[in-house]
């Protein structure tokens, strides 16, 4: 199979608006991207265990979904073996607490992102999660809320 140079982003929202928006700001940023947008942490999953070998480079998963949750979703997805070092889990809800936060990490998500409230914002969020240098990054740089900034 030959290297393709699209980076490949999975969205995993219940949300349809939520999923349309992060798949717009994510094709703003102009790069190739092949998104796929799944209404469910069953259907990611049951997505990823489709693909074999292969994985998406990044995730973003939201917390709070009907059925399984984000946070067992991250679990299970870290648990596959072919879904390690080099895919990204970016939690992303609308609850900035710090528990939460800690969970997802405890859990296995790479980045936390609160749902940002404005489109502008949301271009910053993929912009920044796009564009990170993750080797480089500290802790409380994993972290995008606009709300604090």
């Amino acid at each position: 199979m030959g290297e393709d140079p699209k980076k490949i982003i999975c969205l995993a929202d219940d949300d349809e608006d939520d999923r349309m928006l992060l798949h717009e700001a994510l094709l703003e940023l102009g790069q190739p991207f092949k998104i796929f947008e799944l209404c469910s942490a069953q259907q990611l999953i049951d997505h990823s265990c489709k693909l074999g070998e292969w994985s998406a480079d990044f995730i973003f998963v939201d917390l709070y979904m009907p059925g399984m949750d984000g946070f067992e979703c991250i679990e299970r997805l870290k648990s596959m073996a072919f879904s390690g070092g080099g895919t990204r889990i970016i939690a992303y809800s609308i609850d900035g607490s710090q528990e939460t936060m800690r969970k997802a990490f405890a859990v296995g998500a790479d980045f936390y992102a609160v749902k940002p409230s404005s489109y502008a914002d949301l271009r910053t969020l993929v912009r920044t999660v796009m564009q990170a240098s993750w080797e480089d990054l500290e802790p409380g740089q994993r972290i995008f809320d606009m709300r604090r900034l």
